[in-house]
């Protein structure tokens, strides 16, 4: 594992629900401070997808109203570890909001 001292991150490995071994950079969130890492360090990618899910649901509750045809959500997601697990937050990106949602509606709605 790899730390960043000037961001705070460090790179970590998860386990994706397939499986699937990946690498991941991510920084403390929660305020607990440096500690050391080891290789065997693996993070479960669960609680990161549970926050998607969440937010899918939640739009598609919201929009089920509107109809659109199309949608096309963008999504800043910045991975931290909070209380020793992995967790998605939601971000802004270069200024801009951490959601943005685009509707398509075709022909007469």
């Amino acid at each position: 594992m790899t730390d960043d001292i000037a961001t705070g991150a460090r790179l970590v490995e998860i386990e994706l629900p397939n499986g699937a071994t990946g690498l991941v950079r991510v920084r403390e969130f929660d305020g607990s401070g440096a500690r050391k890492v080891g290789w065997e360090d693996r993070f479960d990618f669960t609680g990161v997808a549970e926050t998607l899910e969440g937010v899918a649901d939640a739009l598609r509750t919201s929009l089920s109203r509107a109809r659109p045809n199309k949608v096309t959500v963008e999504l800043g997601v910045e991975l931290a570890i909070k209380s020793g697990k992995l967790t998605g937050l939601l971000v802004e990106g270069e200024g801009k909001g951490a959601l943005n949602v685009t509707l398509e509606w075709e022909g007469e709605h």
